[in-house]
């Protein structure tokens, strides 16, 4: 390339390099593209005329190769768009998937009348769950908590970014370390891929943390400790919201009556796949 290349030279060279993604291509291309200049995808497709500079092409080529190696996007560029709120993500942390907006969509149906609710997110992660019910429940108090604590600075980080100041965050292996305390809800999204699962993308078995994917007993070891445990720290008549993986709504399902809930339902994905359970603690059939 004899002059610098415009941004369209540039798409075209990483769509080339990135075929194998198919209509994906585009989108990463732009998402890379926005991280290095700086400009709204919208503003890089009307203005696609415009040059880079050489420093910004060979930026641009060399986050390519990583993509096209296989790291997914959000590692390279360090941030994940969740429920309309930007947060960084690390390699330390499960990327957040548009599935687990139905997990707060479902939250929110729960607490439509709760003036001051008292939540609780186990396993936190990047925190995008904590933070997208702070962001719409701002009265609300919220406890977050993880093992891991590299996951818990990356979720701080993203609160202080966001000005989201009605979390307190706990480095807990789920109960563990909590004080028992009542809540009027509890969610998380524990792991539940089974070991030997074959629909486990390479990729992601790679790049993401494997302990935020991967739990025993075919991938109920975790939603089982949680469900065991969880009427110890519900409110009479509080709620319990899991997601989980697509064949285990039953067995999910089955594990909460035992333990005393009620009102069970399971709602589906975007991909009418069964994706998130909620119920309701009764501690009289417990």
């Amino acid at each position: 390339m004899t002059e610098m290349p415009s941004i369209r030279q540039t798409m075209l060279v990483g769509r080339h390099r990135l075929a194998n993604l198919g209509d994906q291509a585009m989108h990463e291309c732009l998402i890379l593209l926005q991280s290095i200049t700086q400009k709204t995808k919208a503003k890089l497709l009307a203005f696609d005329e415009e040059l880079l500079t050489v420093e910004q092409y060979q930026h641009f080529i060399q986050l390519v190769e990583r993509r096209a190696a296989g790291e997914p996007s959000a590692y390279i560029i360090e941030e994940k768009e969740f429920w309309s709120l930007p947060l960084k993500v690390t390699a330390d942390v499960l990327i957040p998937r548009g599935d687990t907006e139905l997990l707060v969509e479902t939250a929110l149906t729960v607490l439509a009348n709760k003036q001051q609710p008292k939540i609780l997110d186990l396993g936190t992660g990047s925190g995008c769950i904590a933070l997208a019910l702070a962001s719409e429940l701002p009265q609300a108090q919220i406890t977050a908590c993880d093992r891991s604590p590299a996951c818990l600075s990356i979720a701080h980080e993203n609160a202080k970014n966001l000005g989201l100041n009605n979390i307190s965050w706990h480095e807990s292996d789920w109960f563990s370390a909590l004080p028992v305390r009542p809540y009027d809800l509890i969610v998380s999204n524990p792991p539940y891929i089974a070991v030997d699962d074959p629909n486990l993308a390479a990729s992601v078995a790679e790049y993401e943390p494997i302990h935020a994917l991967i739990a025993q007993d075919q991938g109920l070891a975790d939603l089982n400790k949680i469900i065991q445990r969880a009427g110890d720290y519900l409110l009479d008549t509080g709620h319990l919201i899991l997601e989980h993986g697509w064949q285990q709504a039953t067995q999910v399902q089955s594990a909460l009556q035992q333990q005393g809930f009620n009102a069970i339902e399971t709602r589906t994905d975007l991909q009418g796949h069964e994706r998130v359970s909620m119920a309701q603690y009764d501690p009289q059939t417990r």
